[in-house]
């Protein structure tokens, strides 16, 4: 394998792409209070659905995702509501035939998760279901209610290095990356497709590391896989940068490059962060292949026309929202024509197909800086596309921390009181 080493016009390319897309979130990624709901489905176009379980049994630190800590009663009363925002959405005459479940922990209650997932294929013409998973929670994937009902099941390894486990509270929780391989290879063969996500670039990683990581995957054999790089968001980022470190772009710039080439010939490169073993099949970053998208559950956000709308992330609005027969829509934003083709182009770009609207100014600037040979697109124009798409996910997580900053415990229980 040859030393890879980023060139001149790159690096000013991977840095001019991550100062765009950072003014571009800080000027279109604001949303406001708003008592718009969701529109009258224009068309019968099938679209994603998706659907936000926010509950987790600890909460790891680096974690930026909508989620509250588990408490039982809350979450049964959760999955109710959620088949309650799905019957509203049909009325509204949204039709999807595909269906992302993310989290917090998705399989937290897997007969509940089994019945949404059967509520929905019933309203539906539903072909394909991915669900995010941990491994603390494989086990219970053998209950036959799940059977035959997951299409697609990612696992959220993030690293099969005890000490770094140990370093981001995971070791505790899901065991040894020992015990954590075994899981993962248990579960590979019961569903179509088995993703495993990672995370690489912890600031004490070193070359060797990474290496023995994807070492582990390559023995493992997952038939899909997932490099996102670490990601601080803006609320937690000085305090994880002085208990972990800092963020090398430089050595996530070699990591990548490290990562496609172990992964080539072998794996097939899906998007900016995803791998397949047979080159096809569902992927983590649905906004690629779907233009819009309909989120339902506490946090979540949907994507329709040229408009940005969030659910309340306070399940009891949440519930109360319902209860009163509306959508627990509370915050949106409307973006003008051509920020929307710029998002547009780059999820195409970052899932590794031409854009279908490439706009001039920007694909000369891509062309410039070497991100394409011929039509084709390059390690190194992918691994900036990764870059772009690193800051978007930021500026999403800025919004989320927005969102959730005056939360307190109570907004993460639902009560019989505020049910009825």
């Amino acid at each position: 394998m040859s030393e890879y080493s980023e060139t001149i016009r790159m690096r000013l390319a991977r840095k001019l792409a991550s100062k765009t897309m950072r003014w571009a979130v800080k000027r279109y990624l604001h949303l406001k209070p708003t008592e718009r709901s969701l529109p009258f489905a224009s068309d019968e176009t099938p679209r994603l659905l998706y659907i936000h379980i926010p509950f987790c049994l600890t909460l790891c630190p680096y974690c930026s995702f909508h989620k509250f800590r588990f408490d039982e009663p809350s979450a049964r009363a959760y999955f109710e509501l959620l088949h309650q925002e799905m019957r509203m959405v049909y009325a509204l005459g949204y039709r999807f035939d595909s269906i992302y479940f993310g989290g917090g922990t998705t399989t937290i209650l897997p007969r509940e998760l089994g019945d949404t997932i059967d509520l929905a294929k019933s309203l539906f013409a539903i072909r394909e279901v991915s669900c995010e998973s941990d491994p603390a929670h494989l086990g219970d994937l053998d209950a036959a209610y799940l059977e035959g009902k997951i299409d697609r099941l990612s696992i959220g390894i993030q690293s099969f290095n005890d000490e770094t486990l140990k370093q981001i509270g995971r070791y505790k929780k899901f065991g040894s990356a020992q015990e954590q391989y075994a899981k993962a290879e248990l579960a590979i063969g019961r569903f179509p497709i088995v993703n495993i996500d990672m995370i690489y670039n912890y600031p004490d990683q070193s070359e060797e590391d990474l290496h023995r990581e994807i070492d582990t995957i390559l023995r493992l054999r997952p038939p899909q896989v997932t490099f996102y790089p670490l990601m601080y968001a803006p609320g937690i980022r000085e305090n994880l940068s002085k208990r972990w470190g800092e963020l090398s772009d430089d050595k996530e710039a070699k990591f990548y490059r490290i990562i496609d080439e172990r992964l080539n010939g072998i794996y097939t490169q899906r998007s900016g962060w995803a791998w397949s073993l047979r080159g096809e099949g569902i992927i983590d970053e649905y906004v690629i292949e779907r233009s819009e998208y309909v989120g339902i559950g506490s946090g979540a956000f949907s994507f329709i026309g040229n408009t940005l709308y969030a659910n309340t992330f306070s399940l009891p609005r949440y519930a109360e929202a319902l209860s009163q027969g509306r959508l627990p829509i509370t915050h949106a934003v409307t973006f003008p024509p051509r920020a929307i083709k710029q998002y547009r182009m780059m999820v195409e770009l970052f899932g590794l197909t031409p854009a279908k609207e490439p706009l001039i100014i920007e694909n000369a600037l891509l062309t410039l800086f070497g991100a394409y040979k011929g039509k084709k697109i390059i390690p190194e124009g992918s691994y900036l596309f990764s870059v772009m798409m690193r800051e978007f996910y930021n500026g999403m997580d800025y919004v989320r921390e927005t969102m959730r900053s005056r939360l307190s415990k109570e907004d993460g229980l639902i009560r019989d009181s505020v049910e009825s």
